[in-house]
């Protein structure tokens, strides 16, 4: 224990002399200021329609819905008296969307949409499906959806909570903490590993008490220490101590992932400067799953092969508890049975390279 505490108290000095723990803990500072203080809470542009609606069937169902005085504060909602003033209204608000609502034969009704030129047709689609919905239950013969359709629509919540008023800011901090600590021991173990090549240090700790096993286990240590502090400086003013520990757990199980990686890497490759390659396509792929984590329809089944998946979804979990502490488990039991596998290959792999050399 004390060989090993000497290697890990070598690699901070070593790493405050590279700046390279400074300058993590110093971004990390800045990051977390620019959360706070910069980027906005809420970053949502309230949708504006402007409704000349010949017949009142949408005026006279809100107002009996709400109330009438409570009817003029429907965010908005803009209601006019002609086919120009919403045109005028669309041309003053780039945003904005015109609704004409007329009578027509039959008892039924006339609906005309305006959108801007730049509106996509997925867009005009939903929003024609959402007025259809809309005009069908508010006007005779109310709801002309059969019953077996609507038997047929099945409604049930996973997961129970105000998850969709999350603040702006806090939603990027898993993405942000997966990037700044969880993966940074990929970057830092092959720069440490092509450090100590490049001095020709290995070959003196093969003959020393310690062994290349506590010599690589020191790194992968001081890496947690670093991440640790650096995770906390992040999660702490943002969310308090709520969910600190299991957000903790996971952070610790990417940074062993992440190191691992880069220890295989700064094994295989005699430079760091060799494997950036590599290096810069398993960013690619290990950044695709915060793709699915701020925008859910997206999860293919392929993207649940990506490692950092869980690491998103399982620190999504923490810091946004609900009834999905399962997920945070299953993510951690998913992550460490990798870390395992990595371990193992990464101690092999760099005791090889190191007789191999010596």
């Amino acid at each position: 224990m004390r060989k090993l505490a000497s290697l890990v108290w070598k690699n901070v000095i070593l790493g405050i002399k590279d700046v390279y723990v400074l300058l993590e803990i110093g971004f990390s500072i800045v990051v977390v200021c620019l959360l706070l203080f910069v980027i906005p809470k809420d970053i949502h542009r309230e949708a504006v329609i402007y409704i000349y609606d010949e017949t009142n069937l949408i005026e006279s169902f809100i107002a009996n819905s709400v109330g009438l005085r409570e009817m003029e504060d429907v965010g908005g909602e803009f209601y006019v008296d002609s086919r120009d003033a919403v045109v005028q209204g669309m041309v003053e608000q780039k945003n904005a969307v015109g609704l004409i609502i007329s009578n027509g034969s039959d008892e039924t009704y006339n609906v005309e949409l305006l959108t801007q030129p730049y509106t996509t047709d997925a867009m005009v689609r939903y929003i024609e499906i959402d007025i259809e919905d809309l005009i069908a239950l508010i006007s005779p013969p109310y709801d002309f959806y059969p019953d077996e359709v609507r038997n047929s629509v099945r409604v049930e919540a996973l997961q129970q909570g105000l998850r969709d008023e999350i603040p702006f800011n806090q939603r990027l901090v898993p993405t942000i903490a997966m990037f700044m600590v969880g993966i940074m021991g990929l970057f830092v173990m092959i720069s440490l590993i092509g450090q100590e090549r490049s001095e020709d240090t290995l070959k003196a700790y093969r003959v020393t008490p310690a062994g290349l096993g506590l010599f690589l286990l020191s790194k992968h240590l001081i890496l947690l220490a670093i991440g640790t502090v650096t995770f906390s400086i992040l999660y702490i003013p943002m969310f308090g101590l709520a969910g600190y520990l299991p957000g903790l757990l996971i952070v610790w199980l990417t940074i062993v992932f992440g190191s691992c990686i880069g220890s295989l890497l700064g094994t295989v490759f005699e430079t760091p400067m060799n494997s950036m390659l590599w290096v810069l396509l398993l960013m690619i792929v290990l950044s695709l799953p915060s793709v699915s984590l701020m925008a859910p329809t997206f999860s293919p089944w392929w993207i649940k092969l990506v490692p950092t998946y869980y690491t998103l979804f399982g620190l999504d979990a923490a810091m946004f508890p609900d009834n999905n502490g399962l997920i945070i488990w299953r993510s951690a039991g998913i992550l460490a049975a990798i870390d395992v596998v990595l371990l193992g290959l990464s101690f092999w792999l760099f005791g090889a390279m190191v007789r191999r050399e010596a």
